[in-house]
């Protein structure tokens, strides 16, 4: 795999704010996000918000580890994902799935039907894994996805952006898609920090409350932007080692 196994703790059962998200979208304060939480409700709207759902008390909530791999399915990528994955079980003994972003070089279709019968989950990653895709790369892949693997597109429904590089056109066309959910934005601030952006999946009817500040489209998202109701975001946690934020914490944008 090209950047390992991406974990996404993106359910990590940590609160430390109230229901309908912080004031800020970010560590710096230099953005805002704003949510009713009493308007905003489940299932069709979330705010951004580092509380459990429905008002549970962190201790009373189980934790969600989602575990996802990105770029080509190939035999040796597949034998990598099922050793890690061949060590974890559930808490009742279930074995654990895990969603692979898809891309379209050098992936083996027959590999990704025997992923995707073996109950993981298939998602878009674009089809030549180029930075800022349009329409035609991530419906492309679709397309490809569909008609070379046999998966129904009702059950295509996430989308990862490549190197995590997206703009809010690249949001505006997974919404226009009938995506179900994005996972292209990273929580890059730990959940012992008071300004954590470790967030909960969040609705973007209200604009994104992660990564700001990424190169290229500050301005274009947060602040209450883009507005795209019903578009479930789930940011990908960061790892922190001794280093904390000075180390190495998120692959893509170390490795690229």
């Amino acid at each position: 795999l090209r950047r390992s196994i991406a974990v996404s703790l993106a359910l990590l059962a940590f609160a430390n704010a109230q229901d309908g998200g912080p004031p800020s979208g970010d560590n710096t304060g230099r953005h805002t996000y704003s949510c009713d939480a009493s308007k905003c409700k489940l299932p069709d709207c979330a705010c951004a918000s580092t509380s459990p759902p429905g008002g549970l008390s962190p201790q009373d909530t189980p934790m969600f580890i989602l575990f996802t791999a990105d770029d080509a399915v190939q035999p040796y990528t597949l034998n990598s994902v099922n050793q890690f994955l061949a060590q974890r079980r559930n808490p009742n003994g279930c074995p654990v799935k895990m969603t692979f972003f898809t891309s379209l070089g050098y992936t083996n279709y027959a590999n990704v039907t025997d992923w995707y019968v073996a109950g993981n989950e298939i998602a878009d990653h674009t089809m030549t894994h180029v930075n800022l895709p349009n329409a035609d790369e991530i419906n492309g892949n679709l397309m490809a996805l569909n008609s070379l693997s046999g998966i129904p597109l009702s059950e295509i429904r996430g989308f990862r952006a490549p190197f995590l590089n997206f703009s809010a056109e690249t949001l505006q066309i997974v919404k226009d898609s009938q995506f179900l959910y994005d996972s292209s934005t990273s929580a890059s601030v730990p959940v012992t920090d008071p300004n954590t952006d470790a967030y909960w999946p969040y609705t973007l009817d209200n604009g994104l409350a992660n990564s700001c500040d990424n190169e290229g489209i500050e301005g274009t998202v947060c602040d209450g932007k883009p507005v795209l109701p019903g578009l479930w975001e789930i940011p990908m946690y960061s790892i922190f080692d001794e280093r904390g934020v000075a180390g190495v914490h998120l692959m893509d944008p170390w490795l690229y």
